[in-house]
């Protein structure tokens, strides 16, 4: 076995070759297909082509239909993500068309850097090397977390599927024979549905090796140029390489994770519409008539692109559904060092979005950050020192699969199947977590950040042995939501003219009520709702004493999040010497109409 540190290149920051040298550019961000969804579910998307052409102005061929339902267009060619965005604004346009966007070209987020000079001899104990596990400053506290394992009589296996390049046949992930070790082989997929990406000669099969992604100059638009990268292979060493084995590098799963490979990237990266699928495929949703044998309880996508998730995204409604399924779905914040909220699926929602950081526990120079960000998890950070990033099984070949070896990347594409691994652990430790009980219990025990190291990097880094220690969620404090609506709101005018309100309420995460009035016009308009009143406690009630009119009154909950929605609207009619005019008797008083 040979222990290496190439400069091996990722997909999202690939380095061009020509007879072999290599030099750093940047991937084109091109794509020539379009997703349609129609507002009727039974529109023959098939039959639709010719229309949507016109429109555009340009040939779109039907390519399929993806498993949810939308229609995937292809294009005469690739053009920029720009123009082809503006074809899917102008489709949108289009009176029966509920949704349409680019079917973006998406890419792994790991970046190479300079090699690391020299061979480990296999005496070389790499574990140590492995500071992303152990180092108190830098670490997740892998250690800690394997103990909590130790306690738990016969764990059972759970499963993290790697959305990714696919596999090699790796002795630390692959054991003997195919079938062995810990690639989960039979379920794994080659989700790929164009033969020139999967670069394999064919399109969508059973079988999730990695064939290479290596591309030539011209091949992706534009001078740009790769060796290939493995990228799948090592975010599944990081989450499932076997341990204690007598080889090479430790999986955080320890031998209870077995990685589910289902390819959905390859040459010159890969399609929204084959990612989508992929995930509801690994959540065990049917894709067609495709549906796996076991499903995963964690999906783990270590690539992005630019843009942010829309509501009605292909992206969106897969995750939600494999969510919905009971699915936890980590994905990577992304490697250029901007705000996550412009990339995708950083951005969705229902994933737990992760940053990178270095050895130091400060944020990667080329991490994002913001607020859709829920933590941070060691990624490596390689601009200093060459073994300061995560080290992980890989091949040495550069164009298809050659030696396994092992080898450094730094990445939120690293970061992630950290965060992937001990949500995984999770279901182990409480079999009935949910995805949100997931995100809570990582969020809740992740260790602060050291002051100023890593602004906007979510609740802090992953801590596993603390994770595991709260597996059941009873030290995790739930994050504050927004209180309920009031409801069943009444108004009652007294003797003495004022009007008593009461309302129903049956939650408990209030921290009072606001009441608002409004009062109605000359001309039978009303007057916008003002704030009369913002209560503190659970009395729900309140006294008004207002002048002659006709009024309706709302109440909402208030809480540090927020005001709820408000509750139903009460009317009553106020004059002086009035009794009741809501639903009671009152008393004459004064000059008051109902004395007449």
């Amino acid at each position: 076995m040979k222990y290496r540190y190439p400069l091996v290149q990722a997909l999202c920051v690939p380095l061009a070759f020509s007879s072999m040298a290599m030099a750093a550019n940047t991937p084109p961000t091109l794509t020539d297909q379009v997703i349609v969804r129609f507002s009727d579910p039974y529109t023959d998307g098939e039959l639709k082509a010719n229309g949507l052409s016109q429109q555009i102005g340009k040939h779109l061929e039907f390519v399929r239909e993806t498993a949810s339902g939308s229609y995937v267009y292809r294009l005469p060619g690739k053009e920029s993500l720009p123009q082809v965005r503006g074809y899917a604004q102008a489709l949108m346009a289009t009176s029966g068309i509920k949704f349409a966007e680019a079917d973006q070209m998406m890419f792994g987020v790991a970046l190479p850097d300079d090699p690391v000079e020299g061979v480990t001899s296999s005496g070389t104990d790499i574990y140590s090397l492995q500071w992303h596990y152990q180092e108190a400053t830098g670490g997740m506290d892998a250690p800690a977390a394997w103990q909590e394992l130790g306690a738990i009589s016969a764990p059972a296996t759970v499963r993290v599927a790697v959305l990714d390049t696919g596999y090699t046949e790796h002795p630390d992930l692959v054991g003997e024979g195919q079938n062995g070790g810990n690639i989960d082989v039979a379920n794994g997929y080659d989700m790929i549905s164009s033969a020139f990406v999967g670069n394999d000669g064919d399109g969508r099969d059973a079988d999730a090796r990695d064939p290479g992604d290596w591309v030539f100059v011209g091949e992706c638009g534009g001078p740009y140029s790769s060796y290939s990268s493995w990228h799948g292979t090592h975010v599944a060493g990081t989450i499932a390489a076997m341990t204690d084995n007598g080889v090479g590098v430790a999986g955080i799963g320890y031998n209870l994770i077995k990685v589910v490979p289902v390819r959905v990237l390859g040459k010159c990266g890969g399609y929204t519409s084959d990612i989508a699928d992929g995930i509801r495929y690994a959540a065990g949703l049917p894709v067609g008539t495709l549906e796996i044998g076991t499903p995963a309880q964690v999906i783990n996508m270590s690539l992005g692109g630019s843009g942010a998730c829309a509501p009605d995204s292909e992206f969106q409604l897969a995750i939600n559904d494999a969510v919905e399924a009971g699915t936890t779905v980590v994905v990577a914040a992304g490697n250029s060092n901007a705000d996550a909220k412009n990339y995708s699926p950083a951005s969705c929602a229902n994933v737990i979005s992760v940053a990178a950081t270095g050895r130091t526990g400060a944020r990667a120079y080329y991490s994002n950050y913001g607020d859709v960000v829920d933590l941070a998890a060691p990624g490596g950070d390689m601009s200093s020192a060459g073994s300061d990033g995560v080290l992980s099984t890989l091949n040495d070949g550069t164009t298809v699969p050659g030696e396994p070896i092992y080898a450094y990347y730094q990445g939120t594409s690293m970061a992630t199947p950290h965060t992937a691994a001990v949500s995984a652990l999770l279901y182990i430790a409480n079999e009935g977590i949910t995805p949100a009980e997931v995100e809570g219990v990582l969020k809740g025990t992740a260790r602060d950040f050291a002051e100023g190291a890593c602004a906007q990097c979510g609740s802090g880094i992953l801590t596993a042995g603390e994770a595991l220690r709260n597996a059941d969620g009873s030290a995790i404090t739930p994050e504050p939501i927004l209180p309920a609506a009031p409801d069943l709101l009444t108004a009652m005018l007294l003797a003495d003219g004022s009007v008593s309100l009461s309302w129903s309420y049956q939650s408990s995460n209030e921290s009072g009520f606001i009441v608002e009035r409004s009062k109605k016009n000359k001309g039978n308009s009303w007057s916008g709702y003002t704030v009369i009143a913002q209560t503190t406690g659970s009395d729900t009630w309140f006294a008004d004493a207002p002048a002659d009119g006709t009024y309706r009154y709302q109440v909402r909950a208030w809480n540090d999040v927020g005001s709820s929605a408000a509750s139903n609207i009460a009317e009553v009619k106020v004059s002086s010497g009035s009794g009741s005019d809501g639903g009671s008797t009152g008393t004459c008083k004064g000059n008051g109409p109902k004395c007449r």
